[in-house]
């Protein structure tokens, strides 16, 4: 019988990551995705993450990953010392279970996972991102940019997913050789075809009978977090499209805002049935394939997966003008950004008017993205970094 090396079979990566499934957010989804990347090169990862509640089993498979929850959830912050302690105990016990670990947001965790991982001949990676939240993290453990910096120093390496990011560790006295530039990957792209939308449409249907689009009614998308302002923005502007005349249902999805004051802002209006309101999916696919514009009104949350998602399907977007967005795009596309309510309304109007031109423009954006964003140069990229730090692990 032939005898494999160690050395040839998977890499084996523990996953720390407060959030998980079953959170939503492009955060979560981003970190799922790039897991099913890592598996698809024969990286394998285990992912140890909150137990939100004591029935939840404290093991369980999500799309081939193995997924550990531990206890306490860190509402509190005993709970987020008791949390931290947690994830130390098991990963200390379960060395043999993995040859390096990766670390999805710089913040006390890391550090505390840093400091002990040299005992343990355990390498270090951590994400480093400005657009990183802090969901499940009680206030007195928010983490600076300082202290993000401070953890993210004891790493072996550190990724960032952009320019601005990787800025903000060097001025921190980073050491640049140990920062690696590695893009958010992308799913592949979304199937728009008229009979991809209409089946798309029938498993929406299949969910719930709220996911109706009545015949010759358009589509609009919100997706990814936002905040109430942004939003009242979005609704107010839609509002205003209606009262043109235009024959137009928004969907607003997992924004992780609360609905009662934007429902009153459409209600007020008189089109609180034309603008929808549902919580989040953790597979948005079936959404980008029937919709036929998509808003993002908070990209330096959306950035990570849905916005990504929706450049890659050529479905045209308007998108909150910020730092975030204007970088994401080249100068010489024509991105439409919005700065205000008035000119959101001047875009919409405008994409009623030249529907067919938009289109254009977002096959000719999601073939740029594909040649200078491309998900297999980001796998490329994670595989080249994973691997020489697995096989030091392995001696």
């Amino acid at each position: 019988m032939a005898t494999v090396s160690i050395l040839e079979s998977p890499q084996r990566i523990a996953v720390v990551s407060r959030k998980f499934w079953p959170h939503v957010d492009d955060g979560s989804q981003r970190l799922m995705c790039m897991l099913d990347g890592w598996r698809s090169r024969g990286i394998e990862s285990l992912v140890i993450t909150v137990r939100w509640h004591a029935s939840w089993p404290d093991e369980a498979v999500l799309r081939d990953t193995r997924v550990v929850r531990l206890l306490p959830a860190p509402k509190s912050n005993w709970n987020e010392n008791q949390f931290q302690k947690n994830v130390l105990v098991w990963l200390g016990r379960n060395l043999d279970r993995f040859d390096a670990i990766y670390v999805d947001s710089a913040d006390g965790l890391l550090s505390s996972i840093a400091a002990k991982a040299s005992r343990w001949n355990k390498p270090v990676i951590a994400r480093f991102s400005v657009e990183a939240d802090e969901i499940g993290l009680p206030p007195m453990h928010a983490a600076s940019t300082q202290i993000a910096a401070d953890a993210c120093r004891r790493c072996q390496r550190v990724v960032v997913p952009n320019a601005m990011s990787h800025r903000i560790l060097i001025s921190h006295g980073i050491d640049t050789n140990r920062i690696e530039r590695i893009a958010d990957w992308a799913r592949p792209r979304v199937e728009r075809t008229s009979a991809a939308r209409t089946a798309a449409g029938n498993v929406l249907f299949q969910v719930s009978s709220d996911f109706v689009i009545p015949s010759r009614t358009q589509l609009v998308l919100h997706l990814g977090e936002s905040d109430l302002q942004s939003l009242l923005v979005v609704v107010r502007a839609l509002c205003d499209v209606l009262d043109q005349d235009v024959d137009a249902r928004m969907w607003i999805v997992g924004s992780q805002t609360s609905h009662a004051l934007l429902y009153e802002a459409a209600m007020d209006r008189g089109w609180h049935r034309e603008i929808l309101f549902f919580d989040g999916f953790d597979d948005i696919e079936e959404l980008v394939a029937v919709a036929d514009l998509a808003i993002v009104s908070k990209p330096s949350k959306a950035m990570q997966f849905s916005a990504s998602m929706i450049l890659h399907s050529d479905l045209p977007m308007i998108a909150a003008e910020t730092e975030e967005s204007k970088s994401w795009f080249a100068e010489q596309q024509p991105m439409k950004l919005y700065a205000d309510q008035q000119q959101l309304v001047e875009r919409l109007m405008d994409w009623q008017v030249h529907g067919q031109q938009w289109i254009t423009q977002a096959i000719a954006l999601r073939v740029q993205m594909q040649r200078d964003r491309s998900s297999h140069h980001s796998l490329d990229l994670w595989e080249q970094l994973l691997k020489p730090l697995s096989i030091e692990s392995r001696g």
